[in-house]
């Protein structure tokens, strides 16, 4: 199951780092300015959304295995759109294909883990995922500055069709494991049950921190090729070659929660991550306002992609804890990724002032999830 989960995670993750050193040649091939280029990718965020809102209701009639399937041949669908893409509105509705597809498979991969596991294992059981996601960030990013470079863009739509054959085969072994799931959990799910969870103050808190943190690596991941050609004059290959590092960045955040929870509870480890966010967009900041080095910046990078790393396993599980199951994680994912589309669908309105208006959403959004997290811990207290 673990196996699925985490390979589903990759290919989602696919989806976004792929594309994201060949931004600049497609934004040249679809003549799409620069702030179309990286509302392609909201378009891709915001399509993984979309399933949050009635995953749990098709699970319940239908069975995890057949909504999982679902979602694989819309990504299937989606890529195979991507090839054919001729102007930005194709592209675009390729993309939100393409989200919808990867990101309820994601969804449901997770949801998975949340049925089987609860509290501190479940963020252990989380952080596994980060494995996935690492070797999504360093070969997706890596690959996709080659394969750009020597290639087609288009070329990158076939990785994630053959991603999306991959988890249809790799269903096929856990049906039976996924009926049992449906038999256990089967139930009526409706709105008032979504309208409890939410309104719980260990629910929403950590939503809010979780949210200002992907949020800040949304906009970090979809600026970065801009940044890093602005400021240090990076190629597109150059910069997928980053990708390397910043892989190896989460691989170490990932690595450092399965560690500190063996002696401090997903709180503390929570302000640990949250600490690393407030030095990251600090420094991104100086950087931009030249108070530092260019070079800087890069270390803002790092700091981002491995604070992420630690606080994702930790909020999730804080969230879930009370009402487990897969509407509670459906739930939690929903609002997260809505709030970090928020904030992401904000750095469009920042792009037109240049650099100096993008980190200054950063230090917002980073401030907003630090104070959140300051009082999440009070309350725990």
């Amino acid at each position: 199951m673990q196996v699925l989960a985490c390979s589903a995670t990759m290919v989602a993750q696919l989806g976004v780092t792929l594309y994201l050193p060949a931004t600049p040649d497609i934004v040249e091939s679809l003549y799409m300015s620069e702030s179309q280029g990286y509302t392609s990718m909201l378009m891709y965020l915001g399509g993984a959304v979309v399933p949050l809102v009635f995953a749990a209701r098709i699970v319940a009639a239908f069975g995890r295995a057949i909504v999982l399937l679902g979602f694989c041949c819309t990504l299937f669908g989606g890529s195979l759109l991507c090839i054919w893409a001729s102007d930005s509105t194709d592209f675009y509705i390729s993309r939100l294909l393409q989200g919808v597809g990867g990101g309820g498979a994601a969804l449901i991969a997770r949801a998975l883990l949340s049925e089987i596991y609860s509290g501190i294992a479940l963020a252990k059981s989380l952080s596994l995922l980060s494995y996935a996601f690492v070797f999504s960030l360093i070969v997706g990013q890596v690959a996709g500055g080659y394969l750009v470079s020597v290639f087609h863009w288009k070329i990158l739509s076939l990785i994630v069709i053959v991603g999306s054959i991959v988890i249809m085969c790799l269903l096929l072994p856990v049906r039976e494991r996924l009926s049992l799931l449906d038999a256990r959990g089967r139930r009526r799910v409706c709105a008032s049950s979504y309208a409890h969870i939410i309104v719980q103050r260990s629910f929403y808190l950590p939503v809010i921190v979780g949210g200002c943190s992907y949020g800040l690596f949304v906009i970090y991941q979809g600026m970065g090729v801009y940044v890093f050609d602005l400021m240090l004059g990076w190629s597109s290959s150059e910069y997928g070659l980053f990708g390397v590092g910043l892989g190896i960045a989460y691989f170490f955040g990932a690595l450092s929660v399965r560690l500190a929870l063996r002696w401090m509870g997903t709180y503390s480890v929570t302000l640990l991550g949250v600490s690393v966010m407030a030095l990251a967009v600090l420094l991104f900041l100086l950087a931009i306002l030249e108070y530092v080095g260019r070079h800087v910046v890069v270390m803002s990078y790092f700091a981002i992609w491995y604070a992420q790393a630690v606080m994702y396993p930790c909020v999730a599980s804080m969230a879930v804890k009370k009402s487990a199951g897969i509407e509670s994680m459906m739930l939690f994912s929903f609002s997260q990724q809505f709030v970090a589309l928020l904030f992401g669908a904000l750095a469009t309105v920042a792009i037109p002032f240049g650099m100096h208006g993008v980190a200054w959403l950063a230090i917002g959004l980073g401030s907003c999830g630090a104070v959140v997290a300051i009082r999440l811990s009070i309350k725990r207290s």
